[in-house]
């Protein structure tokens, strides 16, 4: 029974490994262009949840240390940020402008 669960419980997980996790480079046009924009949209929230827990000292820009982002959003703003910019190369490369 406990087989049972436990393989229950993995194949959902793996089945969302092996679609999450696929190289941009093997995304097809359509797959690309929407994970861009949800990637997009993620560094958005990001951005406006750290502005909006520090809003005195936000000031519009990311990175640096004048962006008034604890160094843990900064960390995760740039993380979104260097996925962004492989996506984006990527596009352009297919001849897709962001």
């Amino acid at each position: 029974m406990k087989i049972r669960n436990t393989l229950l419980l993995l194949i959902p997980v793996l089945l969302l490994a092996c679609t999450a996790l696929k190289p941009v480079g093997k995304l097809t046009d359509k797959e690309l262009v929407d994970r861009y924009y949800k990637t997009d949209l993620n560094l958005y929230m990001v951005k406006r949840a750290a502005s909006k827990s520090n809003p005195s000292s936000y000031s519009g820009v990311s990175g640096g240390t004048g962006s008034g982002y604890s160094s843990k959003d900064a960390e995760k703003i740039k993380k979104i940020e260097d996925k962004l910019l492989i996506m984006k190369q990527e596009m352009n490369r297919r001849g897709y402008m962001p």
